[in-house]
């Protein structure tokens, strides 16, 4: 079903998604082989896995341009039709350019170094543009065009390669489509769709399959927590014994705090921010956080900020902080268990 119930699934190829998680499991199966000890298992994985993520690159993305374009490979849909048939004539080299098909890719680590960095310009793109739906219709700057899939990657896309506004931007529109358009007009749960109902036309012809309890949408709440809060777990340990914290603030101040827990087998890991009383830019504490690290855990705390000075916990300054050091913008410090204050000083 590709990127389902997207806003603009018919300008995607569904094989990109499916050669994107073939990959993706590969690598996952290459890890479990590793873990296994089946060193002969683990070089056929990791093998196949570069055959089909240099497949992607050499298929699906336009040579001279770095857009993503179509295979030309014919598959059954879901849906009213495309623009046009594909039994009667070729897609091959047509250009997708589309949110999902630069989100879900970077999200499983499918782009190689060269086009990596297009696709992370062009998924901008495909957020800050008004993009015109299935139906011919223009959404507005900042729509979500995603569907079951995509919208499980986009946040996490745009995060993971330091565009955390635009992620807020998303969560933050109100418009059709959106995740607060459904809010705006009184749901209290997840949509199947992100035209469940709408204004202009009501349940319209979604009956038939139209849950109001669903969770496909709902995986920003997953962005929510590993990103906004920071609640991470570790890369190469399991079940929250050791994890990370890296919570990120809106950069654009609309959204001024954050605040939650996840409960593990240790115990609950609490995260919160809270923007300074001046504002990020204008006051003397651009942010507040507070976090709880259970008993027998540890974490690795990641702050942004440019050196130790700016860090300060229960008015002892990071300098003093056995361990810390600086990282790729951020403050990083350990912590052993306990609950901590600290204040990120402008």
């Amino acid at each position: 079903l590709g990127d389902w119930l997207s806003p603009e699934n018919n300008k995607n190829d569904n094989t990109l998604f499916w050669m994107s998680y073939f990959a993706y499991d590969l690598e996952i199966m290459s890890k479990v082989a590793t873990i296994l000890g089946k060193t002969d298992e683990v070089a056929q994985f990791v093998k196949r896995q570069q055959e089909i993520k240099k497949t992607i690159n050499d298929v699906y993305v336009d040579k001279n341009t770095h857009r993503t374009v179509k295979s030309g490979v014919v598959t059954a849909r879901m849906g009213p039709p495309g623009p046009q048939s594909a039994e009667t004539k070729s897609d091959k080299g047509m250009l997708m350019d589309t949110q999902a098909s630069y989100a879900i890719p970077l999200a499983l680590g499918m782009f190689d170094e060269v086009n990596k960095p297009f696709a992370i310009k062009y998924l901008n793109e495909t957020i800050e543009r008004k993009n015109k739906d299935d139906g011919g219709i223009e959404r507005p700057a900042y729509s979500l065009m995603t569907g079951f899939i995509g919208t499980a990657s986009i946040s996490e896309a745009l995060s993971d390669n330091g565009n955390h506004a635009q992620a807020y931007r998303l969560v933050q529109q109100k418009d059709y489509p959106s995740w607060l358009y459904s809010v705006v007009n009184g749901a209290t749960s997840i949509w199947e769709r992100l035209n469940s109902y709408t204004v202009e036309n009501g349940f319209g012809g979604n009956n038939s399959m139209n849950s109001f309890n669903h969770y496909s949408f709902g995986a920003v709440a997953s962005w929510m927590y590993n990103y906004s809060l920071g609640i991470q777990r570790h890369p190469n340990k399991a079940a929250f014994k050791e994890f990370v914290l890296k919570p990120t603030p809106d950069p654009d101040q609309r959204i001024t705090f954050a605040k939650g827990y996840v409960d593990t087998m240790y115990g609950r890991i609490i995260s919160e921010w809270r923007l300074g009383t001046g504002g990020m830019k204008t006051g003397k504490t651009k942010f507040t956080y507070k976090c709880t690290v259970p008993a027998n855990t540890t974490a690795t705390l990641y702050l942004p900020a440019k050196n130790l000075t700016q860090i300060t916990e229960s008015g002892k300054s990071s300098t003093q902080w056995k361990g810390a050091k600086l990282e790729n913008g951020s403050v990083v410090l350990p912590l052993i268990s306990g609950s901590y204050v600290f204040e990120v000083k402008e």
